[in-house]
């Protein structure tokens, strides 16, 4: 009895061994696999989007108002950032290029997009004096067009293709990201007009997304049933401040969020949320914001 007492633990002892080593194995295989990551930045009542690809190529979305400029700067030196491969000024409004100023001042920029927009504030005019001091050209966008920006990562401008008056919320620049087997919307402050467009522009299953950057803050001015119907992301992003005076996010829009499974996370609540994929699946180092009952 005791030497067969002896055998099993020793057969436990194994089986401890070669389970531990295979976790060893596979955590370490987890850990130095490459990621996207996209960082949603906690700008309060703005937007400011980060996206590293898993070779270290950059992507910035916007830089939030003036007052969160510095904000953004500090954010992408701690992570190490010094070039940004492309910087995207979705839109005129100052809540999105305000801290435009403080990116170009202490960043290389490749390419520089923005749409052929021009506006006559002093917050446009402070991001136009910024890139001329820097001698930074502004990029013509290539709408429609395939960018091969990194290995197994595809970009793709959306949109503006047309005039939309004075309504710079439809200006704003739709990026869609795709990575192996997901794909990832941003879409700046457009409104339902600018939606509809892009799903008479776009077949329906190239615009199925993974992950979608709620419009304007998820405004009820868009996030439309027809474009969530066609866009049915797993994952939304709201950008937004805390008790901010316009109410965002609209209830309407939650509500209709939540009724579609979409997984959400906002800054309000959440602060600064970081999105991590290796292109078979996404996931987040925070929990989904906890809807409400409506």
């Amino acid at each position: 009895m005791n030497n067969i007492k002896k055998f099993s633990i020793f057969i436990c002892f194994v089986l401890v061994l070669v389970i531990s080593v295979i976790f060893l194995f596979n955590f370490h295989n987890i850990s130095e696999e490459k990621l996207l990551s996209i960082h949603m930045i906690d700008v309060g009542q703005g937007d400011s989007i980060l996206i590293i690809t898993p070779n270290g190529k950059t992507i910035l979305i916007d830089a939030g108002d003036k007052s969160e400029g510095s904000k953004v700067a500090s954010y992408l030196k701690k992570s190490k950032i010094e070039t940004l491969d492309i910087l995207i000024a979705t839109h005129p409004h100052s809540d999105h290029i305000g801290g435009m100023p403080s990116i170009i001042n202490n960043f290389q920029v490749g390419k520089f997009y923005m749409p052929e927009l021009v506006h006559t504030t002093k917050t446009f005019e402070n991001m136009l004096n910024a890139a001329k001091a820097n001698s930074l050209k502004i990029s013509t966008l290539p709408i429609g067009a395939k960018i091969e920006f990194d290995q197994g990562i595809d970009l793709y401008f959306l949109s503006p293709f047309k005039d939309y008056g004075d309504n710079l919320n439809n200006w704003s620049i739709v990026m869609k990201l795709d990575y192996l087997d997901k794909s990832f919307i941003f879409t700046g402050d457009i409104e339902q007009e600018a939606e509809m467009d892009i799903l008479t522009e776009y077949e329906p299953q190239f615009l199925r997304s993974h992950l979608l950057k709620i419009a304007h803050h998820g405004s009820s001015s868009s996030s439309s049933e027809e474009f969530l119907n066609v866009v049915r992301p797993h994952i939304g992003l709201i950008s937004t401040g805390l008790n901010n005076s316009y109410n965002h996010p609209h209830k309407e829009t939650l509500k209709s969020l939540k009724e579609k499974g979409v997984h959400m996370y906002r800054t309000d609540s959440q602060g600064t949320v970081v999105i991590k994929s290796n292109g078979k699946e996404i996931w987040s180092h925070r929990e989904p914001y906890s809807y409400p009952d409506f």
